[in-house]
């Protein structure tokens, strides 16, 4: 019974020990989530279009990204890069050679950079549900480009290319500040239209 008087008040230091430990990891759990709510992105990729056309022997398909990417103000401020990638194993495209232009509006060959601090891109301010984002958009050109023996089977090739309904292309984009932050994905349907 004497010992109870003694254990009763260590019993007491150890559990008011415990809370605190436990308030202390949840504030910095707490934390760790409002850094990476901050840097979450938000897609908007309606509908992408390709054009196709032949000239001579060639088949031209010049597909028109259009994509905006939604992110918190303070997310955008606290970024050193914002990072946008194409994926084009969904679709036919994924067969082809294309050219893209980068800042200067010199071509490069199978290669689009994806650090959007180097592509020409509109930033506005909107809100979604009451909240203030910035709104990122992408718009740029990659030009699809085959070679093939005579004009009529590159004819052929565009009238198939035309006839897919399928199609789809995804999307990737993340943060990086002094690491790289969750990714967001995102994928939608690919339109081609001939043009005559």
């Amino acid at each position: 019974m004497r010992y109870l008087k003694h254990i009763f008040p260590i019993l007491i230091l150890i559990s008011a020990f415990s809370c605190k430990k436990t308030s202390v990891n949840s504030m910095k759990n707490a934390a760790i989530d409002t850094e990476v709510l901050i840097h979450e992105i938000k897609f908007n990729a309606p509908i992408q279009y390709v054009v196709t056309s032949v000239s001579g022997d060639t088949l031209k398909m010049i597909y028109y990204e259009n994509v905006s990417l939604f992110i918190p103000p303070n997310g955008l401020n606290l970024s050193y890069a914002l990072h946008l990638t194409q994926d084009f194993s969904g679709s036919l495209l994924k067969n082809f050679n294309y050219n893209a232009y980068d800042q200067y509006g010199d071509y490069t060959y199978d290669w689009a950079d994806d650090n959007l601090n180097n592509v020409t891109k509109t930033i506005t301010d909107t809100t979604i549900n009451g909240t203030s984002m910035k709104n990122i958009t992408v718009e740029r050109p990659f030009i699809f480009t085959k070679v093939y023996n005579n004009a009529q089977l590159a004819t052929a090739e565009k009238d198939s290319v035309n006839a897919v309904i399928t199609d789809k292309i995804s999307f990737s984009s993340f943060v990086y500040f002094g690491k790289d932050y969750p990714a967001t994905t995102t994928s939608t349907s690919i339109l081609y239209l001939s043009l005559k």
